[in-house]
Order: structure tokens, then sequence, then C-alpha cells
């Protein structure tokens, strides 16, 4: 199980994903909010704050206590995944504005328990408790469309300001030169006069600026400054208001990816093809998602253009689009998983099966190949679907099969690697069953069984192995090779003598030494996962039983 660090960091961390507790959560929070602010309200009222003092500061107490939890549970989850952040990091989140507003609406009440003097200082500083309602902006959609605009059109509005601050310069210098020699009081300098300009902005500071130029020449100047001083808060705002406007763009946009994505997973849980539907119930899985979805198919069914259904594969959940060739023609096809996870899909049974595939981005099908036997083996299912070490974004580009950290844990990693890790270890029983699923090559035999021979090796090996029962694999082995030609009479089936497992920066063996399970490689042909219905189901049906009569 997760400890209770990350069960708590997924509620309360801002970006980890909804759900029904950490939305009853931010509504108690907002609840807190208000009835906070009411108080602070209601108190400076003097005859509700004589009559009802005690009662304003039970709830005061009571706030700020259920506050200062949160605010240290905050700190305490923080980077619930990955590495453990580093001093520098935690300072720049205990700094961070949200933090720092959390800091202000709870510091008030324990100034007031502490300072009985200086009764105008503390009165300052209870006033701090309605910063509560900045704390309104991780809860509520419209301040972070506002705070986002902002934050995107930062570049542009820095610029504007640039323009404007120069241009005031320029004019103050000028404006100095025209006025001095008959104002030298009021326009004594350059800086004088830039002072005056910003006081025309802003309306005076502190009534300063209560002259006027009196020459023709800086007057006209002054008609410009105060020009600017219009610019000076209309392209901002026009500035501000586009930035919103594609906030809400973009927020509707998302909006609509959100709902195509939904409405695409569902058309994989319908099979309307005869084979598949009758294959499915005769193996004891009806319920199984669909294979595949031709591009075309998705575009007719659902009413979009091929550039929205890419723009779903790139920015949804749970869809990734895939090229393959079958029969010489390249086809462009949709495949779903369950993405639970930040590297793809964890689903933990309890069971002492366990079924990896950590390749399933790398190969069209085999992520459905692997999640149909993990359903027929009724085990548990492990696979890395956003990663790959072919992929061309190269923050994706990771090889979760073979890493150096899995022999050597003191080396850097990514920290996506140690998520997966942590999982393996959480999932996979001890001395329990891993079938590892890879892709072959689709000339090099149908299936490949590997237990931690060399390259060339004709049989299992029974030492330095990571499945040892030798005895089980061969009778597995020779059970496969039946059936499986029963299917199709030129299938193969090969231990080590296409592909070596020996190699311990690889996976298997970081399994084998974490929880001392059995675990077999299995390389499947990509001519099986490319295959027809029959064939494909009937090849992960001969697997899944051979594996529960010899190896579970």
């Amino acid at each position: 199980m997760k400890n209770i660090n990350h069960k708590i960091g997924l509620i309360l961390n801002d970006d980890t994903p909804e759900t029904s507790i950490k939305r009853r959560i931010g509504i108690f929070i907002l609840f807190l909010i208000l009835v906070s602010s009411l108080e602070v309200i209601l108190e400076s009222v003097v005859s509700l704050n004589l009559k009802y003092y005690n009662h304003f500061f039970i709830i005061d107490a009571v706030v700020s206590i259920l506050f200062t939890i949160e605010y240290i549970l905050r700190l305490w989850t923080y980077r619930i995944e990955g590495e453990k952040p580093t001093l520098k990091q935690r300072f720049s989140q205990v700094f961070s504005f949200y933090m720092i507003i959390d800091l202000l609406s709870i510091i008030p009440f324990y100034f007031s328990i502490f300072l009985t003097g200086g009764y105008g200082f503390l009165r300052i500083i209870r006033v701090l408790r309605l910063f509560r309602l900045m704390k309104f902006g991780r809860y509520m959609k419209s301040q972070n469309l506002v705070v986002n605009a902002i934050k995107n059109k930062g570049k542009e509005l820095m610029l504007s300001m640039q323009v404007v601050v120069f241009l005031t310069v320029i004019l103050s210098a000028v404006l100095y030169n025209i006025e001095n020699s008959v104002q030298p009081g009021n326009f004594g300098d350059i800086v004088d006069a830039f002072v005056w300009s910003l006081s025309k902005f802003i309306g005076g500071i502190g009534g300063y600026g209560d002259f006027e130029p009196i020459t023709f020449w800086g007057q006209v100047i002054a008609t410009i400054v105060g020009l600017l001083g219009i610019a000076l808060f209309a392209v901002p705002a026009g500035i501000v208001g586009a930035g919103f406007v594609e906030e809400i763009e973009s927020v509707k946009q998302n909006e609509e990816i959100v709902e195509t994505n939904k409405e695409l997973i569902d058309m994989f849980e319908f099979d309307h093809i005869g084979t598949y539907v009758r294959l499915k119930n005769e193996i004891g899985l009806p319920h199984l998602r669909r294979k595949v979805l031709k591009l075309n198919t998705a575009k007719m069914r659902m009413m979009l253009s091929e550039e929205e259904l890419f723009h779903v594969a790139k920015k949804g959940k749970g869809i990734r689009l895939k090229n393959y060739t079958s029969g010489g023609i390249e086809n462009l096809v949709l495949e779903s998983f369950n993405e639970n996870t930040e590297y793809g899909t964890l689903v933990n049974r309890q069971s002492n099966v366990t079924v990896l595939s950590s390749k399933s981005d790398d190969q069209p099908f085999l992520g459905h190949y692997s999640y149909a036997l993990s359903e027929y083996l009724k085990a548990n299912y492990i696979s890395v679907e956003k990663y790959s070490f072919s992929n061309f974004n190269k923050e994706k580009r990771l090889n979760f099969a073979k890493q150096k950290y899995y022999n050597d844990q003191s080396l850097n990693v990514s920290p996506v690697i140690k998520t997966f890790c942590t999982d393996l270890k959480e999932v996979i029983k001890d001395e329990s069953l891993v079938i590892d699923l890879r892709c072959g090559g689709r000339t090099l035999g149908e299936f490949h069984f590997l237990n931690g021979g060399e390259i060339g090796e004709k049989e299992f090996v029974d030492t330095n192995s990571h499945f040892p029962n030798v005895k089980s694999l061969a009778l597995f082995k020779d059970i496969i090779e039946k059936e499986q030609k029963q299917i199709d009479e030129e299938s193969e089936t090969f231990t080590h003598q296409r592909y070596g497992s020996i190699n311990r920066d690889e996976i298997q063996w970081y399994i084998h030494k974490q929880t001392n399970s059995s675990v077999l490689v299995i390389y499947v042909s990509a001519r099986i996962l490319n295959a027809k219905a029959i064939p494909y189901f009937k090849s992960f049906e001969v697997l899944g039983k051979a594996i529960k009569e010899t190896l579970m």
C-alpha cells in the first residue's frame, strides 16, 4: 500500500488528479475560508464583538488550527513522486505564492495569543486573516483564469511597461529642459520631471505634482504624458483581456478534449465485429476492450477530423496513435489503455501472479496482448504505456526494460523510473510468479522463453537463473509448442536461441533480486501481435492455459 505521506499528498497537492475525497476536502476548506472571513468582518462591529467575543475567538482558534494542520501537511507531502526534494526545492516551495498566503492566514491567531500589548499593531496583524480569501485561488477556476492569463502574457506586459517607462524618461528629460528655466522650484531636475509624470499616471503621489507646466511646449509635452498615461493602463488591460480570452478558449478546448477522450475510450469498450465478440465469450473474457480502432472508423463514428483525433491522442489520456504495417500496407490506428500512473497502467489484484509489459509503447498491440493475458490469469498488471526507447520526444525516451539503476541503486535515475520500481516492489509479492512480456521479431519464431541464459543457449539454465524451476519450464514449453502448432503448423518456439537474458541491468533481474520471484521473460512475435482475431485470441489463451497448468 502507498504510505500515508503519498495518500495525503494526492489529496492536498494541486497537480494531482481530481478525486471525490479531494473535491470534498476542497469544499470543506472553502467553507472554513468563508466562515473565518465572515468572523473577521463581524468582529469589527464593536457591539457584536463585545457580545460574542468568546464565540469569535473559538471560531478563529478552530479555523486557525485546522489551517495550521493543512499548512504542515502541505510541507510534509511536497514532492510525493520521484526523488526526495533538495533543500533549495524545499525553500522554493515554502516561499511559493500560496504557501505564503497560507502562512499569512494563520500567524495572526498565534500573535494574538502571545502578544498582549501593542493593540494597534495587533489589530493590523489580525486583519491579515483576510488573506484567507486569497486561498480561494487554489479551488476557484475563475481566479486561476485571471492568474494564468497574466502569467501567460508576462512577456508582453513587461515589454509594454518597458516602452512606457522608456518614453516617460525621454519626455521627462524634454519637459525638464523646457520648464526648468521658468519653474526651477518645480522642475529642478529630470527626476522631478519624471516623478511629476508618474504622478499624472496615477493621480498624484501624496499631493505631489499639484502644479502644471506654464510654457506652450511644456503644455504640449504634458498632453503627450497624459496620453501616455492612458496607454499605461489601456495597453496592459488589452493584453490581459486577450490573455483572459485565450485562457477561456484553452479551458474550453481542454474540456472538449476530455469529453472526446471519454467518448473514444467508451468506443473501445464496444466490439461489434462478430468474430471478436464470439472469441471473447469463448475464452471467458466478454468484457475485454477492443484491440484496435482504425482512424477512419473513429473519424466516421465520432464525426471528427483527423486533426482533432491527433490532438486528442497527443493531449488526451489513455489513447495512443500507432502506425503498423499489415499486408505491406501502412495503417494508422488508435490504441487504448487504462492510464492511471505516470508511466501507464497499474492494476493490483493482490495476486501471486503479475504480468509485466515494460515496452508497450514500443510495439503496436503489445499493451493489449499483455493486458488480455493479465485479465485471463486474473493477475496483477504493470504496463509502461507512455515511455519507450524509440520515442521521438526526448523526455519520453526511456527504456524501462533496461536501466543501470536496476543493478546499482546508488546511481541517479529519472524520478518516473523510481516510481516504477516502487510500484513493482509494492505489487509483486515475495516468491511469486512474474511474466515479463516483450515483442520479438516477426520472422524469429512465435515464442521465446528466457530464464537467464546467454543468447544461443538451447536449453533453460538451472544456475544463475531468474526462473530456477527448469522442470516446470520444460513442461510449459512443450505444452505451448503442441498447442500453438494446432493454430499454426509453421509456428516455432525457442528458449535462448535468439535472445539472451544475462544482462543484470535488465528489469527481470531487478525483480528477482528485490522479491525473490520467479521471472519468465517471454518474447511474443510481432506476427502474433498483428494477427487477425482467431490466431491472436487463441495464442494468449494457449499461453494463459499453459501458465495456469504448469507455472502457477
